[in-house]
Parts: C-alpha cells; sequence; structure tokens
C-alpha cells in the first residue's frame, strides 16, 4: 500500500482546505519529509490518517457511538463553529494491490454538525465511481486484513512511547500478532483453531443405535400409510352409497311433487304467503278507496286547475283594488302632504291616480263581478287541492294498482295449489320413506365424518413420523460425513499445526538473524546485542558475547541454578556447550566442566535484560525490530514515524538517516522538528526525498498552514 494524497478540510488546527501529495516519480525517493515546530500539526495528521482508514476502530470502538463522535467533534477546527455550516472533513487516496492489480481508492470521511447534532458520511471511489454497499464492505474487510486497527500503531511509529513498548507485559503477543498478520501466518493459525474445535467434538455417534431407530420409525410410517389407505378406501366406499341414497330422495321427492304432495315446510311457507298477499291486497285497496274518494273527482279536472288558480288570483287582486279605492281619501291625502310642504290639487291628483293604478289588476273591469267569490278559507283550500294534484304521483298509483292485482293472483294460485295436494294419509306415506332414507344418510355422513378426522389425525402422526425417519436417515448420513470430515479436520489440524509450527520457527530463525543484521547497521556498540532468540511465545531473549572459564560456568550453575543457567547462557549456548562436552543436560555439563582439567575460556552468551537498555537503545532495537518485519513479511507498506530520533545520540541518528530511513519501506513519511532533522541530517536524507512540507502554526490563531518546503535547504 502507498499513500497518494491526505486532505483535511477543517480538521482540528487544519482550517480550510489543506492537501498533501506523496506521489513520487523516482522509485529511489521514498521519503515524505514534514517538518513542524511542537503544536504545528503532526500529530493531528497521525490522527486524520487513522479516522480515515479506520473510523471509529481507530478508538477502539465498534461503531460509531456517542464517545466517537464526541471524540470527532473535538476533532472539528474551532473556527468552524462560527459559521453557519460546520464542515469537517478527511480524506486520503491510496494504492493498494488487489487480485494482482494496483488500483488506487479514495477514501473519505465527512462531517456536518447541524443543531448540535453530528452526522457523519464515509464513502470510497475507485476509477471515478463510489463503491456499493457489497463492494464497501469487500474493501473494508480487505484493509483491515491488510492492516488490522490494533497493528496501525506498527507503522505509525512515535519515538516518544514506542521505546516503552518492552516495558508492557504483552509485548510478545503484539509483536507476535504482527508477525503472523504481515507473514500471512494468521491465515494457517485460523485453519488451525477452527479445525482443531472441530476435531475436538465427538467423533461420531454408535452407527448401529442410529440404524436402530431409522428402522423402527420406518416401520412405524408403513403400519400408518397403511391405516390410511383403508381408510380413504372406507371413505369412498360411503361416499358411493351417499350419492346412491341421496339419489333416491330425489326421486321420492320428484314422485310425491308430481303426485300433488307438498311439505309441510312448503304448506307453512305458502300459508305465510297467503297472509303476506292478502295484506297487500287489503293495504293498497285501503289506499285505492282514499284516492278514489278524496282526489280523483279533482283529478280528472286537473286540465282546468290553471285557469281556476288564475281566476281566485284576479279575484283576489280585484277585491284589494276595490279596498284601497273605498279607503283613499282625496283630502286626507292633501293633509299629510301639506304638513311637511305645500302641495297643489293636481299633485293630488296626479298622486290619487297613479296608486289607483298600481293596485288595479289587468284587465279589470270597473262594476264586473267576480267567478268564484270564495272566502280566503275556501280559496285556500282550493289552492291547496290544487298543489296536491300537481305533485300527485299518478304511476306510483298504477304500481300500487299491478301490485294488489299480482296479490290477488297469487291468493287464489295458493288456493288451488292447498285444494289439489294430497291427502294428509298419502303425504304421510312419502314422509316416512323420506325420513327413513334421510336417517340412512345422516348414518353414512356421520361414519364419513368419523373416518375423515380419524384419517387427518393419521395423517398428521404420519408426517411426524416421516420427519422423523428423515431426520434419523440424515443422521446417519452426517455421522458417516462427521466421519469423514472428523478425520479430514484432525489430520488438517495437524498438518496446519505442523506447518504453522515450522513456519513460526522459521521466521522466527530469520527475525534473530535480520534484527542482528539491522542492529549492526545502525548501532555502533557491536557487541551490545550480538545474538537474539525468540521464544515459543514470541518472548525476546537478548545476548552478547562473552567469553566464560569453566569456573565461571561452575558458579554460575550453582548460584542461578540449572534452569536459570540455561537461560543465561540461551539455547545457542548450550547447544555449544553440549556438542563440546559430549552431554545433553545441565547436571551432566556440570560433572564435565568440574571434571575439566585444561579450565580453559570458552566463547558463549550472556542475557542481557531487555528492560535495563536504555531509551535510546531500546529504540534502536525497535526501529530494528520493525525493519527486520516488514522485510521478512514482504508487504509493500508505508511506515509513518513521529519525532524519529526521541532519545537517540547524535552519532546514531547518522546511522538512521544513511541505513534506516532509505531501506526500511517503500514509502517513509517523517514528522520532524527542526532540532531533529536539522541541517546535517537533512543533507543524508535529501537524495531519498520525493516531497516536502513545513507546517507552520499561528498561535494567536491556532491555525496551520502548509508550504510545499523543509525548515531550510540544503
Amino acid at each position: 500500500m502507498k499513500i497518494n494524497k491526505i486532505v483535511l478540510y477543517n480538521f482540528n488546527s487544519y482550517e480550510g482546505l489543506n492537501e498533501f501529495d506523496f506521489t513520487s516519480d523516482d522509485s529511489n525517493k521514498n521519503i515524505i519529509l514534514i517538518g513542524g515546530k511542537n503544536g504545528a500539526g503532526k500529530t493531528s495528521l497521525f490522527t486524520a490518517i487513522k479516522i480515515a482508514l479506520y473510523g471509529s476502530l481507530s478508538f477502539g470502538y465498534v461503531g460509531v457511538n456517542p464517545r466517537y463522535i464526541a471524540k470527532i467533534k473535538d476533532c472539528i477546527n474551532s473556527k468552524s463553529f462560527q459559521k453557519d455550516v460546520v464542515e469537517s472533513r478527511v480524506q486520503i487516496s491510496v494504492s493498494l494491490m488487489v487480485e494482482r492489480e494496483v488500483k488506487e481508492y479514495e477514501i473519505t470521511r465527512e462531517w456536518d454538525y447541524t443543531k448540535q447534532k453530528l452526522e457523519e458520511r464515509y464513502y470510497v471511489k475507485t476509477e471515478g465511481r463510489l463503491l456499493d454497499s457489497q463492494e464497501l464492505s469487500y474493501f473494508q474487510n480487505y484493509l483491515q486484513g491488510m492492516i488490522p486497527p490494533d497493528l496501525f500503531e506498527f507503522f505509525l511509529f512515535d519515538g516518544e512511547e514506542v521505546g516503552s513498548i518492552f516495558s508492557t507485559s504483552t509485548y510478545n503477543s503484539y509483536v507476535r500478532n504482527a508477525i503472523y498478520t504481515l507473514c500471512g501466518l494468521d491465515t494457517f493459525e485460523i485453519i488451525r483453531k477452527y479445525t482443531t474445535g472441530y476435531a475436538g467434538k465427538a467423533e461420531s455417534t454408535d452407527e448401529e443405535e442410529l440404524y436402530a431407530q431409522y428402522e423402527k420409525l420406518q416401520k412405524n410410517a408403513e403400519e400408518i400409510e397403511a391405516s390410511c389407505i383403508e381408510l380413504e378406501n372406507q371413505i369412498a366406499t360411503d361416499k358411493v352409497e351417499q350419492e346412491k341414497v341421496e339419489t333416491e330422495l330425489i326421486e321420492v321427492e320428484t314422485v310425491f311433487k308430481n303426485a300433488g304432495g307438498i311439505t309441510e315446510v312448503e304448506r307453512q311457507a305458502l300459508s305465510k304467503e297467503f297472509y303476506e298477499a292478502e295484506h297487500i291486497k287489503t293495504e293498497s285497496l285501503t289506499k285505492i278507496k282514499m284516492f278514489v274518494e278524496g282526489l280523483m273527482p279533482f283529478f280528472i279536472l286537473r286540465d282546468f286547475t290553471g285557469r281556476i288558480s288564475e281566476q281566485l288570483d284576479f279575484e283576489e287582486k280585484g277585491e284589494i283594488y276595490y279596498y284601497v279605492q273605498q279607503k283613499l281619501k282625496r283630502q286626507e291625502i292633501k293633509n299629510t302632504l301639506n304638513e311637511n310642504q305645500e302641495v297643489s290639487d293636481a299633485a293630488v291628483d296626479a298622486l290619487m291616480e297613479f296608486l289607483l293604478k298600481k293596485f288595479k289588476p289587468k284587465g279589470f273591469k270597473e262594476g264586473a263581478q267576480p267567478v268564484h267569490d270564495l272566502s280566503k278559507e275556501d280559496s285556500g283550500r282550493v289552492n291547496a287541492m290544487i298543489s296536491a294534484i300537481d305533485d300527485f304521483d299518478i304511476q306510483a298509483m298504477v304500481k300500487l294498482v299491478e301490485k294488489r292485482k299480482a296479490a290477488a293472483d297469487r291468493t287464489m294460485e295458493i288456493n288451488r295449489i292447498l285444494k289439489s295436494a294430497m291427502t294428509d294419509e298419502d303425504a304421510g306415506k312419502f314422509a316416512e320413506k323420506e325420513n327413513a332414507l334421510l336417517k340412512k344418510k345422516d348414518e353414512i355422513l356421520s361414519r364419513i365424518h368419523k373416518s375423515e378426522v380419524r384419517l387427518t389425525s393419521l395423517k398428521e402422526e404420519l408426517t411426524i413420523t416421516v420427519q422423523q425417519r428423515n431426520r434419523a436417515l440424515q443422521s446417519i448420513k452426517d455421522n458417516a460425513q462427521n466421519k469423514h470430515v472428523f478425520e479430514l479436520s484432525n489430520g488438517l489440524s495437524q498438518m496446519m499445526g505442523t506447518l504453522l509450527e515450522s513456519k513460526s520457527e522459521s521466521i522466527k530463525r530469520n527475525l534473530e538473524m535480520l534484527i542482528v543484521q539491522n542492529l549492526q547497521h545502525i548501532y555502533r556498540k557491536n557487541n551490545l546485542i550480538t545474538h537474539i532468540e525468540i521464544g515459543d511465545d514470541f518472548q525476546f531473549n537478548l545476548y552478547q558475547n562473552v567469553k566464560y572459564s569453566t569456573t565461571e560456568l561452575l558458579y554460575l550453575i550453582k548460584n542461578l541454578g540449572k534452569e536459570t543457567f540455561a537461560q543465561e547462557v540461551g539455547k545457542q549456548g548450550m547447544k555449544l556447550l553440549c556438542e563440546k562436552y559430549n552431554v545433553d543436560t545441565v547436571q551432566l555439563l556440570q560433572q564435565a566442566l568440574e571434571t575439566d582439567k585444561q579450565k580453559h575460556g570458552l566463547d558463549l552468551f550472556k542475557r542481557i535484560d531487555i528492560s535495563r537498555l536504555s531509551k535510546g537503545e531500546r529504540q534502536i532495537f525497535i526501529l530494528s525490530l520493525y525493519w527486520a518485519i516488514i522485510e521478512l513479511s514482504g508487504q509493500d507498506i508505508p511506515f509513518i514515524i513521529d519525532t524519529p530520533y526521541a532519545r537517540i545520540d547524535a552519532n546514531h541518528r547518522k546511522e538512521i538517516s544513511e541505513k534506516f530511513f532509505p531501506n526500511i519501506s517503500k514509502q517513509v513519511v517523517i514528522l520532524s522538528t527542526d532540532e531533529e532533522i536539522n541541517e546535517e541530517y537533512y543533507e543524508i536524507i535529501k537524495p531519498y526525498i520525493a516531497k516536502e512540507y513545513l507546517l507552520i502554526n499561528d498561535e494567536s490563531q491556532n491555525r496551520t498552514t502548509v508550504e510545499q518546503h523543509y525548515f531550510f535547504e540544503v
């Protein structure tokens, strides 16, 4: 993997848009040098890379939770919260080898903070398109498989803190996981654990017991199936008999009806229908009679009602005119008008003429006599009658007459049917025969119902039995398969164990050799660590060359004890001693040393307590270890180092600059102050530098700006 570009937008002290281009056209230039004073933003760049790659896992959280949200909120540039829209983003572009092809991926995490709520968006692009959900899941698994989150710190080397690794009790597990992951041994270990777990289960179940259970269930199923067939045949026979009885019933009913017979039910129904028809006749007749006696005479004369109504209205208006004419006095009108203003007689006459003309009906002749001369009450009644005639629904009356006729016809028909019916004696004979057939039919239906209930129960029992039988058969097959898989898993587990042990031992021996070689490259004390032994639990035992006399060896055995003595000189030292004196135990070695007359010195090893190394020595050892692991794995992974020299003295700084940085990885990102990579060391690594950046922090604004150069040029 190579990092091509890093983009920070409103992230910590990086206000606005800030970009880092890590690409290089020269394969010999593997160093990206980023300078900055303390507090300039180097650690923020570390953090941004982790978050971009792993999200919540970079803080040890599984999934987005309130604690992760709080962490991200703290990473957003403080000035962003002074704007309407609070936005932040980290983006990293990487090149990965996927299925033997190098592909570039752009990984982005964006955050919006709105209404005191933070929302994260995560997406990945390749070849200008977004990965879908399935591709994104595969990409995450691939990335985390290549560099697991718990090993990320392995590649983000903090010189200030890394020296304390070997002061913890878990350093060996940390190193082991790194080696297993980078060297691909984790896959073998997973296979071994899985197959061992499977092989640890019960090998198989007793085959005779499984077969006996299967045969019993098979016999039960056959017996139940036979009972089902017997019941189905019985039901079929009963249904044939049912159909025969139903046919006889139809024949009896047909003969009965042809002979004029009616059943009691039919008789009751006819009686009910007769009374209902009689009721309709009576009700309809009443309504018809009311019409004939009341409205019918006027309805006949309905063509004259309009003229009658008009004449009555004319006579009413004439009566009003006569009343006004009598009551309207000329002198009273004049007096009334003169109260306000003097008026002439001509004006009074004109007013009276106007009023009389207003009330006089059109066509009215003076002295004409009324035609009807009705009172107001009689006139109201006549008008009410005329309205009733206008509203009368003649079609409804026609339907009512038809309804009465239909009811009358039906009563006559019912009377005819009842009179033509056979005698009660003959009807009784038919009823006896019909009842006998009905009873027989009920008995058959009862038998069929019981048989069907029993059949349903047997089929349910058969289903369960067949399922149990099939499971028993599958158990036989599974048992045979499990036996085979057990043998295969056991063999595979043993093979994986052997292979893992062999690979692990080979890697440990190569790692021991590479660490010593790397130490010789960058450490000026060639005799400090000359031999390394890595134990089964990846416990590191460091040794230096020492010359012992036989007397000194005897005292060591006596004072330390046999076991501690073996640890003190190491496996290689014990091997040399045992070969020289032709023994295979410390006890025999002690006896051989006591009888050794030469008392000469022996070139062996002395164990060094790693915790007693200085911080600088420890850092150099860890750098050598990291270098060896990366070299051994063959992985193309960037190495990012902050505070590269930390406690390392000047002499070793030069060695690290010349030999370590140019060789540890194809991409090395160094974050340094001007006091670490100074002009002297800058001149050494200058030929290997692909890109340079300088982080400048404005303390008053708490803002980091990025410039494309280092502190100084050589």
